[in-house]
């Protein structure tokens, strides 16, 4: 089965905690109502980064961030991905684990996202779960974003896949 990368936009893709925003970070001011504007930084490297190593471990790129489908109209385009596939996690309980269990089902997982550390338990219940499989939860600081080493990380997980 094709392997799955799931991105997470605020902390991975959107360091919204690094003090001051590295340099190849570029200010976005998204509308997200009649008068309020939300600050994204994203980095534009980023969308021709994830689309290589998609193309060269096989993967198959898609959204795993609470911007669900609006991921697609607000950052895939700034980062010029194509639009990818959502997880959908509405009202779960245990945070993200259950959706992406259900998404990812027997395929080999790398997914990029800041908050791990919340819901120990069920993380543990998730990686165990999927212990016969490559499940590669890389951790990204929201003060950094992702970095040449996350991506290597995901290279190397999908080397010895399953």
């Amino acid at each position: 089965m094709r392997p799955l990368v799931l991105l997470d936009v605020d902390g991975p893709l959107n360091p919204w905690a690094a003090n001051p925003k590295p340099d190849n970070y570029r200010l976005f001011e998204i509308k997200v109502g009649w008068r309020r504007r939300l600050r994204v930084w994203l980095d534009p490297e980023h969308g021709i980064q994830l689309r290589q190593l998609a193309e060269d471990t096989g993967a198959e790129l898609a959204w795993a961030t609470t911007w669900l489908h609006r991921a697609n109209t607000e950052i895939g385009p700034r980062l010029g991905l194509p639009p990818l596939k959502v997880v959908e996690f509405h009202d779960e309980t245990g945070w993200k684990y259950p959706a992406v269990a259900r998404y990812a089902y027997e395929r080999p997982l790398a997914w990029f996202d800041d908050d791990f550390g919340l819901h120990a338990a069920r993380r543990e219940q998730f990686v165990h779960k999927r212990r016969h499989l490559t499940t590669a939860l890389i951790h990204v600081d929201p003060g950094t974003g992702i970095s040449a080493q996350h991506l290597g990380e995901v290279r190397k997980a999908f080397s010895g896949n399953p």
